[in-house]
């Protein structure tokens, strides 16, 4: 066959045939709108036809069909024409040329939709069923040669309100609930099944939060967003909240500054919701006080049974560092609770710079941890500023602890503003079953983030028995000296335990007691000398932190008269340098034990920053 003859055969392609009814046709601009179908839109003008004229006559030709009709595709030499029936659609060339597309693409695009369009029974609508959210407004395509006559009817308008516009269906979600609307005309009828729920959450949200410091740290920062994020976020009952924080760092004094997290929140019998929650975060700029007292929650270091382990009073204007370290020392596991509790009328608010660890074989390993976080934030006075409603419960600390596990904590409370005072209690609690929300506090080091404030039970109410160990003046102020080719300097920690505030009892080691050691080493020989400052587990296996010149660095867990560097000093001749040493007798360590000032000796170990 030549290709004269072969360019002059009709590509007879029945995309469509018998549709039965006469099809609805109208023109929309320059659009060819079968059965409610955008099929043809014309771009370019022809033998002196605009692209309105275009469709005008084409929508006409249309409309006269008798529905018997089938749709072809005729090219003669790449000049494609589309056929439904005798009527021609022509100039697909100028119009292929005008979208920089092929032309037998263009007349495949063509003859597809409408065939389509031709094929559709007289009503069809896009979806049979659909979920939407309280005050969500949805379109739903309708098709159909018999659209535009259609009824529409809503069993329950209460949930939903249905109306018509030229794009289909449009739903509006009144309430949760369900119904069904109704597209019919004559015999033709179709239904959509519409559900319509609550959503699990309501976006964008602002939240608060107050944290104080100088400047408040990332630590704090952070986790007072997080705790934010999933204890005041408004969401349906039983939602779960997954977010993604944004990068966050310090805050300032007196600074506000507003951080955007993205949340997904799901719950059962609502839709899922994404958004943004904008966390408002204010640095009320306390002034930093010093703790006056300390409440030492480690009698009986070794829990035999459930029960009460500490107790006392929080006062405004009286600051406390409260230092616990328990070990489990039953055969069964039990649980460590500490609380706060607010039993008044009104708002309690409590700053706390936290240190917990989380349960651990290692008794030393558990106090270094929980040392470890406290004194990063305390150097600053960064804490979080938590609000505790009337006659309410803040946790403070709870985890599962297992038999020979101990578990450890060292942290700030001051009552800021509410009541003249609040109780604050340590228990030993029996194994029982708890909600997965105390599940996931169990594994934080701040549960009040995870969980929030709780309202009193009885159990919060009973009487309780103030406890001894509450030492006045958690601080002590030392000194040491080194001059070169003399003795070294020595300074002991733990060496001269604190008193109780009743004269009763005594702190062995001192343990949660903040030292300053003011350092002075000069050199009055005529030769540069190296100077090194040591830390010895004098008394055994311990591990310790340390603040040297602003540096802050933790030693490695030492054995028994092992020691550490903890900071080295050059000396030129003649020279002198003063500094100053702030470190703390860490829980589960062995005290005393001892800093040394001297010359520098090989092979010392130095300490992680």
């Amino acid at each position: 066959m030549s290709d004269t003859r072969r360019g002059m055969v009709a590509l007879l392609l029945c995309f469509a045939s018998n549709f039965g009814l006469a099809a609805n046709v109208r023109v929309n601009g320059t659009t060819i709108v079968v059965n409610e179908v955008p099929v043809i839109a014309f771009k370019s003008g022809i033998s002196g036809k605009s692209p309105v004229n275009r469709a005008e006559q084409v929508a006409t030709a249309l409309q006269a069909l008798s529905g018997t009709e089938s749709v072809s595709i005729a090219n003669n030499r790449g000049n494609y024409v589309v056929k439904v029936g005798d009527v021609v659609i022509d100039g697909i060339w100028n119009e292929a040329v005008a979208r920089s597309i092929p032309s037998s693409k263009l007349a495949h695009q063509w003859a597809a939709r409408l065939s389509y369009a031709l094929s559709l029974p007289p009503i069809r609508v896009a979806s049979s069923t659909i979920e939407l959210g309280v005050g969500s407004v949805k379109s739903i395509p309708i098709v159909g040669s018999m659209v535009p006559y259609a009824d529409l009817h809503v069993e329950d308008d209460l949930v939903v309100a249905a109306r018509r516009t030229e794009a289909g269906l449009v739903l509006t979600a009144i309430k949760p609930g369900r119904t069904r609307v109704s597209i019919s005309s004559g015999a033709s009828n179709e239904t959509v099944e519409v559900t319509v729920k609550a959503w699990s959450a309501k976006f964008p949200q602002t939240l608060d939060v107050n944290v104080s410091g100088a400047p408040a740290i990332t630590q704090t920062v952070k986790g007072a967003i997080e705790g934010a994020v999933q204890t005041q976020l408004a969401t349906a009952d039983g939602a779960s909240t997954a977010f993604t924080l944004p990068k966050v760092g310090d805050v300032g004094p007196g600074v506000t500054r507003t951080f955007t997290v993205h949340a997904r929140v799901s719950a059962n019998d609502a839709l899922q919701s994404t958004g943004d929650v904008n966390v408002v975060v204010h640095n009320v700029g306390l002034p930093q006080t010093k703790d006056e007292v300390l409440w030492y929650s480690n009698n009986p270091e070794s829990v035999v049974r459930p029960g009460a382990l500490f107790s006392s009073s929080l006062k405004v204007g009286s600051p406390a560092r409260l230092l616990y370290h328990h070990l489990n020392a039953s055969d069964q596991a039990m649980y460590l609770r500490v609380q706060a509790i607010n039993d008044s009328d009104s708002v309690a608010k409590v700053l706390i710079i936290p240190g917990d660890s989380k349960p651990d074989r290692n008794p030393v390993r558990a106090g270094l941890k929980a040392a470890d976080q406290y004194v990063r934030a305390w150097m600053w006075g960064s804490g979080e500023v938590v609000s505790i409603p009337p006659h309410a419960t803040l946790p403070i600390s709870l985890r599962r602890i297992l038999p020979g596990e101990t578990v450890s904590g060292l942290c700030s409370l001051r009552l800021v503003s509410g009541p003249p005072d609040i109780q604050v209690r340590t228990d030993a609690w029996p194994p029982f079953q708890i909600d997965h929300f105390w599940e996931t506090a169990l594994w934080s080091s701040t549960p009040w983030r995870v969980v929030g404030t709780n309202p009193m039970n009885d159990y919060d109410r009973a009487p309780y028995e103030p406890s001894q160990h509450v030492y006045p003046d958690p601080y002590r102020d030392d000194s040491v000296n080194y001059r070169v080719g003399g003795r070294f300097g020595v300074c002991r920690l733990g060496q001269k335990p604190l008193s109780s505030a009743d004269d009763l009892q005594k702190l062995d080691g001192n343990f949660g007691v903040i030292y300053r050691i003011h350092a002075s080493i000069s050199n009055p020989t005529r030769e540069a000398t190296d100077v090194e400052v040591v830390f010895e587990a004098s008394a055994g296996y311990s591990g310790a932190l340390f603040i040297v010149n602003g540096d802050y660095l933790v030693t490695p867990i030492l054995q028994p008269k092992d020691e550490t560097r903890i900071g080295r000093f050059h000396l030129s001749p003649g020279s002198k340098q003063d500094f100053v040493i702030t470190t703390l007798p860490v829980s589960g360590g062995s005290y005393p034990a001892t800093i040394t000032i001297r010359p520098v000796q090989l092979g010392a170990t130095a300490a992680l920053r």
